[in-house]
């Protein structure tokens, strides 16, 4: 193997460790909302209020099932249709001048060919063959939804659709079926995400615009989509976006951040079916679908989890629940975590909440505010995640960390979260078989072969063998060196200004420093720092106490996290690296 080999190989693990500590770091908070959603279940029992009940249980199926609904909108004959079949590569939705039903169909990824009829208050399901699919889903052939399909759920082998989408088709807006519109914005607060379709003969009409409003104040993301652009000279379609981005910023005020893509979809349905890159191209539906698939893997898991807590508050608002106050206190809590911000989520429904950028997690191991700590716990990502693929590879390293008695405990669990079921299977078979030996060794009388100083005893992982300790305990005392040279360089200056010591490492900075004018400054400052965390603590138990979670600031949100953390280090470094 070629040192560039490694080094792809090394990067490719890298991704996976780094996508598994996201995927830890995601199933923790479910948990956490899961529990939450239990509570308020269980309090709609207790006050006999049984549609609340109903609909925890309809959030808490869509938080197991985890699909992610992107759910495409428009008004009757905008291409809608003709859009997701563009995205999908070939006519699987029936498309054309017929309106579809009130029924609403929805698209995700299965290794055959098959359509799942869906009906309301059932169980039960029918399948049937794709052709087929035109039969239940159109007014000419199911007038008025006779046959009762509440959704069809198309299943196809289209690899976005493996991604995690779940494109669902909603009846057209402004049809001269009533209960198409109906159905249309009664599933909105059931979106993840929305694809608002116009087209260019006549975009965003004033009709269009209302039904546009009632989308953004149901979704944090919104792709607004001019269709039909192929029916527009090349000369024009400039002409045709600026007219519908002048539109947004006239009539919807801050909406304006809304970026518009221009798309002919029945260009792009004929390009995909006929191969022809150069067309597809041209259509503007690739940078609309690279968009959607950013916005899938870059945003899917928090925004996921955010839509399920705000959709959990929307139920508790109104309510008389006794409850109610602390369980929206712990929603917002959470929220708080997974993004702070100032949004409060005893809002009320219809009011637009903010579009997100999440914050990116470094994984099961979350930042602190102390700076030593910090530093540690980079290391320590560092060196795992190189440390894990030799383990992997190597047999002289397997043998040396056998030898070694392996991690320490804490550093274990904390390699067990880069690696894969393979890498752990490939790496701790020596480690294993070193303990089995030894224990069998005691129980016969002999002294473990890897007794330490010959002292018969229980076998014990490594501590201070272990060489995730000692790479965390040399950055430990790299960073306090760093903290300390860079303190008494700039003597009253703007060093270490903003970064915050636990206590564990502000005395080993001090220990390092030979100025006392310096180490009365940064005693002075973190004396500050701790009595203002403090102060937040108290605000926040005042507040919550007396049911004003909505004056709860960025700061005292924060607050039992800060406190724990500058008093004991982070849970994750162990205490005292940086001595010896």
């Amino acid at each position: 193997m070629t040192q560039s080999d490694a080094n792809r190989i090394s990067s490719a693990a890298t991704a996976r460790s780094d996508a598994r500590e996201d995927l830890a770091t995601y199933e923790q908070h479910t948990h956490e909302i899961a529990q939450i959603l239990r509570e308020i279940k269980s309090a709609a029992y207790s006050s006999k209020n049984a549609d609340l009940e109903r609909a925890v249980s309809d959030v808490t199926n869509k938080l197991a099932s985890e699909r992610f609904y992107l759910t495409v909108v428009g008004q009757f004959s905008r291409g809608k249709s003709t859009l997701m079949n563009a995205i999908l590569g070939k006519d699987y939705l029936p498309s054309g001048i017929v309106p579809t039903t009130s029924a609403i169909t929805a698209v995700s990824y299965g290794s055959r060919e098959k359509v799942v009829l869906r009906r309301p208050h059932s169980n039960l399901s029918s399948e049937i063959r794709i052709e087929q699919l035109a039969d239940f889903v159109t007014e000419k052939i199911n007038p008025g939804n006779r046959d009762r399909i509440e959704m069809a759920e198309v299943q196809v082998p289209v690899e976005i659709l493996q991604r995690g989408f779940f494109l669902v088709d909603t009846p057209g807006l402004g049809s001269a079926v009533q209960e198409n519109t109906a159905t249309t914005l009664e599933f909105l607060p059931s979106a993840d995400a929305i694809v608002f379709v116009t087209s260019c003969d006549a975009p965003l009409t004033s009709t269009e615009l209302g039904y546009l409003r009632e989308c953004r104040s149901s979704v944090r993301q919104l792709f607004l989509v001019v269709n039909k652009m192929d029916l527009v000279p090349e000369a024009d379609r400039t002409t045709v976006v600026g007219f519908v981005e002048s539109t947004i910023r006239e009539e919807l005020g801050g909406a304006a951040v809304l970026r518009v893509y221009r798309v002919s979809a029945r260009d792009a349905l004929a390009a995909r079916v006929a191969g022809d890159q150069a067309k597809l191209e041209s259509s503007g539906l690739l940078e609309l679908e690279a968009e959607m698939v950013a916005y899938l893997t870059e945003h899917k898991q928090l925004d996921f989890l955010l839509q399920i807590l705000n959709r959990a508050a929307d139920l508790l608002v109104g309510t008389d629940l006794q409850e109610r106050h602390a369980l929206l206190a712990r929603l917002q809590s959470l929220r708080n975590a997974l993004h702070p911000g100032p949004e409060v989520l005893e809002s009320g429904r219809g009011r637009p909440r903010p579009a997100l950028q999440p914050a990116k997690l470094s994984g099961s191991i979350v930042r602190v505010s102390c700076v030593v700590c910090d530093r540690v716990i980079d290391a320590m990502l560092d060196f795992l995640r190189s440390y894990q693929y030799d383990l992997y590879v190597s047999a002289e390293v397997q043998h040396a960390h056998a030898e070694a008695g392996g991690f320490c405990p804490m550093h274990t669990w904390q390699y067990a979260n880069l690696a894969s079921p393979q890498g752990i299977c490939s790496a701790y078979p020596q480690v294993v078989f070193r303990f089995s030996e030894d224990l069998r060794d005691l129980a016969e009388g002999r002294v473990p072969r890897h007794a330490t100083d010959g002292v018969a005893g229980p076998p014990l992982p490594a501590d201070v063998g272990c060489p995730a300790c000692r790479r965390a305990s040399e950055a430990a005392r790299e960073a306090v060196a760093n903290v300390a040279n860079r303190l008494e360089a700039e003597p009253g200056g703007s060093a270490g200004q903003g970064q915050r010591l636990c206590l564990t490492h502000l005395e080993e900075v001090l220990l390092r420093l030979r100025n006392g004018s310096v180490a009365k400054q940064l005693l002075l400052r973190e004396s500050e720092v701790l009595r203002r965390v403090a102060e937040n603590l108290q605000r926040y138990a005042l507040k919550h106490e007396g049911r004003r979670s909505d004056l709860i600031t960025e700061e005292e949100w924060q607050a039992p996290n800060q406190a724990l953390t500058l008093l004991a280090g982070h849970r994750n470094v162990q205490p005292r690296f940086g001595k010896g």
